[in-house]
């Protein structure tokens, strides 16, 4: 059985069903998502559906938790009249108005990570001290958004940095299992001793990846990546 697990896709159906196509998929093959379906790409509704009827893992990603977080406020408002705190652009709301109760709900039970044997898929990133085992829903909410980390494994929000800021990844000692995340968008896919970065930046015109792996016992020893082209370039990197 192949353990298929795709990079973040933010609304490229195309590329996502010909990725799907590349990979000749077989009855027994288990598909998992590391997070971010929705935003920034054409079709972000259409990816998150296509999904769920494909009945692919979905390993929540910050931009789905932003979708359930506005619609519990969203609901809090219609039963109190107590006014939402997250604003929406227009691209977001209209996302947001066409999100189907089903679609939410498959969003809303997914996972913040999934572990299969020494294998680990999460949206973003981890320190060192982080145990997902025992983390508090607040910490869990972390894997989400890191990214860098300072001298003393304290991570840095988007934009900050220090002189000797880490990418996670390079400093992750494998306590958690072989992590592959999404969430950074790297040229090309981003090998560490215990982790595989495969967020390959469709959405802004590279690649949508898929990491095969074929041993969930030995992940780092045991895969394969496959790959499409974008078809254009759909939005420019922030």
């Amino acid at each position: 059985m192949r353990t298929i697990i795709y990079g973040d896709i933010h609304g490229c159906l195309d590329e996502f069903k010909a990725l799907r196509v590349e990979l000749d998929l077989k009855g027994e093959d288990r598909e998992i998502s590391v997070g971010d379906f929705l935003d920034r790409g054409p079709y972000s509704n259409e990816v998150l559906r296509y999904a769920r009827e494909n009945k692919i893992e979905l390993v929540l990603g910050n931009h789905e938790h932003k979708y359930i977080r506005y619609k519990k406020h969203h609901d809090a408002f219609l039963q109190t009249g107590k006014k939402n705190p997250m604003t929406f652009n227009e691209s977001k709301m209209s996302i947001f108005e066409n999100i189907s109760a089903e679609d939410m709900a498959y969003m809303e039970v997914a996972p913040m990570y999934l572990k299969i044997d020494s294998l680990t898929i999460l949206h973003a990133g981890v320190t060192n001290k982080l145990d997902l085992n025992t983390a508090t829903p607040k910490e869990l909410e972390a894997v989400l958004r890191i990214r860098t980390l300072d001298e003393n494994h304290k991570t840095l929000r988007l934009g900050q940095t220090t002189w000797n800021a880490r990418f996670w990844s390079e400093v992750y000692d494998g306590n958690q299992g072989v992590i592959v995340y999404g969430h950074e968008a790297f040229s090309k896919v981003k090998i560490d001793k215990h982790s595989f970065g495969i967020d390959t930046g469709c959405v802004y015109g590279n690649k949508l990846t898929a990491l095969v792996i074929h041993d969930t016992k030995e992940p780092m020893l045991n895969y394969d990546i496959v790959q499409v082209n974008a078809k254009m370039t759909y939005t420019q990197k922030k």
